[in-house]
C-alpha cells in the first residue's frame, strides 16, 4: 500500500483575517494542461463532455498550478495518473453551474427564501463575478477539479461522483465516521484511501483543498496565503486566456 493511503486527511485550518489580504496578479499565462505529461496527468473536460454552454474541451491553469499538478501526479503509485475534470472557467460557464444548482435547489426546498437558496448554493458553486478584486476560483486559473485513474486506465473510486453537492463529498467524510467510531465497511475503506492518495499528493505539491469537496485543489488565492503561512503569496485575479 502507497504510504499516503495510510496518512489521515487532517482536519483544515482557517485563520481569520484572510479576507483582508488585496489581490495582486502575479502575471503567469494560463497554460493547457493536457499537453504537459500524459503519461502521468490526463485532461478530461467533464463540463465539454456534458455539454455546458461555453465549456472547452481542454483544460487551462496558471504556469504555477501546471507545475505543482506535475509534481503531484509524479507522486502517486506507479503507473497512476491525475484526472483533471475542471480548472480555469470562462464567466459564462461559471454562471450556468451557479444557476443551475440554484435551480435545483429551489427545486428541493420550494419553501427556501432567495437568501437561503444563494447561501447553500455557495457552498458549492462559487457565485460568478466580474469584480476585479471578488473572482470565483475557477475564474483565476488557480483552481482545479481532480480525480485519479489507475494504472489499468479506470477511474479510482472516491466514495461520491465528481460534482455530487452532498456531505459525504466532504474531503474528511469517511475520516469523521471513524473518528466517531464508526465501522467502514471494505469498500468506504477503499474510498478513504483513495481521498488520502489525492490529498497528500496535492497539498504536498503546494495546493490546498477545499474541505467540503475532495475534488477540489486550488493554489494562490487570498485566503490561502496565512493557512499556509507564505509571506510572498502571488494572489491571483481573473485570468483571460489568449487564443
Amino acid at each position: 500500500m502507497h504510504d499516503d493511503a495510510r496518512r489521515p486527511i487532517p482536519p483544515p485550518t482557517a485563520p481569520a483575517g484572510w479576507v483582508r489580504l488585496a489581490i495582486t496578479e502575479c502575471g503567469e499565462p494560463l497554460v493547457p494542461l493536457s499537453r504537459l505529461a500524459p503519461a502521468r496527468l490526463v485532461v478530461e473536460a467533464r463540463y465539454w463532455q456534458d455539454g455546458l454552454p461555453g465549456a472547452l474541451p481542454e483544460a487551462y491553469a496558471r504556469l504555477s498550478v501546471a507545475r505543482r499538478l506535475l509534481r503531484a501526479a509524479a507522486s502517486l503509485p506507479a503507473g497512476w495518473r491525475l484526472v483533471v475534470l475542471d480548472a480555469w472557467r470562462p464567466l459564462a460557464v461559471q454562471q450556468a453551474l451557479y444557476d443551475g444548482w440554484c435551480r435545483e435547489l429551489r427545486r428541493r426546498r420550494p419553501e427556501a427564501t432567495a437568501a437561503e437558496i444563494a447561501a447553500e448554493a455557495a457552498r458549492y458553486v462559487a457565485p460568478p463575478s466580474s469584480v476585479p478584486d471578488q473572482p470565483s476560483p475557477h475564474a483565476t486559473g488557480g483552481a482545479v477539479d481532480v480525480a485519479l485513474q489507475d494504472a489499468a486506465g479506470a477511474e479510482v473510486p472516491m466514495g461520491t461522483p465528481f460534482d455530487a453537492f452532498e456531505p459525504a463529498a466532504r474531503t474528511r467524510h469517511f475520516e469523521e465516521r471513524l473518528a466517531a467510531g464508526a465501522r467502514l465497511t471494505s469498500r468506504q475503506r477503499q474510498w478513504l484511501r483513495h481521498r488520502r492518495l489525492l490529498y497528500h499528493a496535492l497539498t504536498r505539491a503546494g495546493l490546498t483543498n477545499y474541505p467540503e469537496e475532495w475534488w477540489h485543489f486550488e493554489y494562490g488565492r487570498a485566503q490561502y496565503g496565512p493557512i499556509l503561512r507564505l509571506k510572498d503569496w502571488p494572489v491571483l485575479d481573473p485570468a483571460q486566456l489568449s487564443c
